[in-house]
């Protein structure tokens, strides 16, 4: 199980890593000077300023990575030995050892709702966190 984790954190760190830059770069520098001009610490001011407005991106990654996750087949199969299934893997299982189709349906289903809620859970989180109040 370590294994898995660790090979599905390597592939997916760039997904986090690029809307939280985004994210991150688009914040003016200036803010933070002025915290500090105001005698805020400087993790005063990150946690007061910098994170909250650096949350849309870190939403946003984290949901794709949560979403890119559910549909994992390769990297648990190799790293997992057999021992992790994911539920790719169930569906592919059911399909090859099983003449039925009913299985595998459910469980595309479910993945396929399992997606849409994470969706409809990080737009509402955005809606919520981001600084301008976007609708």
């Amino acid at each position: 199980m370590t294994g898995t984790v660790i090979g599905m954190v390597h592939i997916m760190i760039p997904f986090l890593i690029l809307p939280l830059y985004a994210s991150m770069k688009a914040i003016d520098g200036n803010l933070m000077r002025a915290a500090a001009n105001v005698g805020s610490s400087p993790t005063h001011a990150f946690f007061r300023i910098f994170l909250p407005l650096s949350m849309p991106g870190l939403v946003a990654g984290t949901i794709m990575i949560f979403v890119m996750s559910l549909g994992f087949y390769i990297t648990p199969a190799l790293l997992g030995g057999g021992r992790v299934k994911m539920i790719a893997q169930r569906i592919e299982e059911s399909l090859a050892l099983y003449p039925t189709w009913g299985p595998a349906a459910a469980l595309a289903v479910l993945l396929l709702l399992m997606t849409a809620l994470c969706l409809w859970i990080s737009l509402i989180l955005v809606r919520r966190l981001s600084p301008e109040r976007v609708r």
